[in-house]
């Protein structure tokens, strides 16, 4: 196809790990539009008006040592002449109501204002849903943990959908006359894709790439593999046909999956350059072979355990019970 322009869509995370391989693709782009509310205080930090320290600490990110690296990054493809743009509007609405709260107001009053009526409802939708699981999570019944999993992830992705038609829009019209642009997205917005060929006419060509994936395919022969829980939500992205058997199964192994893997923030080593990469195939190769009936028996094991505990519970239960070979 002859294109006269050319998006690339980097399906990444927010992993010290990816970023190397983020900046790689990166380059290869003129203009690189993150997945951020716009804010100030991020050209001040790439033009060094503030320093790096400084606007982590005001971000006060999840992640901060992938922040300040980020940024590291950032800095120098600003300076060889990328231009990068913070490009969210979903989460600047969504901001936007969080300071329209803190200053008193209600939720009718932000259902006056034009614009913030879908973010507020999906928000709302969402979060309810997944109170609803906690809930139901601290009871005696599986079926209903299962079918709250089920609700959280349709809600879920209702909002991507949301979430991905708001920014398609928004980059469509800031794209002007750049020849090779690159978008920043999380793994789950796959919609973009879509959305953006929506208010895009067809001298653009748009190409998806998996910011991790020669890792990937280094270790499992294949540049992606998803979740449980992910696989579940992309179903309903999608809107792909009913499928209760299979719904359940991805809900339940997500309930495993969720307890197995490490929460807290891994950092490259020049023996393991994809810590978490590395720990997430192996937990999604273990649950993938378990049944829905092992997925209760275990869940009523592991619920209350932190990971390592889950773990020896995990492979004791495979050793006796199943034909997965125990996790090494």
């Amino acid at each position: 196809m002859d294109c006269s322009y050319f998006i690339t869509i980097g399906f990444s995370s927010h992993r010290v790990e990816s970023i190397p391989f983020a900046k790689k693709l990166m380059e290869d782009h003129d203009l690189i539009i993150l997945e951020d509310a716009p804010t100030g205080e991020f050209t001040d930090m790439l033009r060094k008006r503030i320093s790096i320290n400084s606007y982590v600490r005001e971000e006060e990110t999840e992640f901060p040592e992938f922040s300040r690296r980020n940024c590291r990054a950032l800095r120098i493809l600003h300076q060889k002449g990328k231009e990068i743009l913070q490009v969210e509007p979903y989460t600047e609405q969504l901001m936007q109501i969080h300071s329209l709260f803190s200053e008193g107001k209600h939720p009718a009053d932000i259902l006056k204002i034009r614009g913030l009526k879908l973010v507020y409802g999906a928000e709302r939708k969402a979060t309810a849903a997944l109170i609803h699981f906690y809930q139901a999570s601290m009871g005696n019944s599986f079926q209903k943990v299962i079918d709250a999993v089920k609700n959280f992830a349709l809600a879920d992705a209702e909002r991507f959908r949301l979430r991905d038609t708001m920014r398609a829009e928004a980059i469509a019209k800031i794209l002007f006359d750049k020849k090779r642009v690159y978008i920043e997205a999380g793994g789950m917005h796959i919609y973009l894709e879509r959305a953006l060929k929506k208010f895009l006419d067809k001298r653009f060509c748009i190409q998806t790439a998996h910011v991790l994936g020669p890792a990937v395919r280094k270790m499992k022969g294949t540049n992606d593999f998803s979740a449980p829980g992910d696989l579940l939500t992309i179903h309903y992205i999608l809107n792909k046909k009913e499928n209760d058997k299979y719904e359940e199964l991805l809900a339940a192994r997500s309930l495993i999956y969720i307890k197995l893997l490490v929460k807290e923030e891994l950092l490259p080593s020049r023996h393991e350059r994809t810590p978490h990469i590395k720990d997430e195939i192996m937990v999604n190769d273990l649950v993938k072979g378990l049944s829905r009936a092992e997925c209760e028996d275990l869940f009523g094991k592991i619920r209350f355990q932190n990971r390592k505990k889950s773990l020896e519970i995990l492979n004791r239960y495979l050793k006796e019970n199943s034909q997965v070979q125990p996790c090494r």
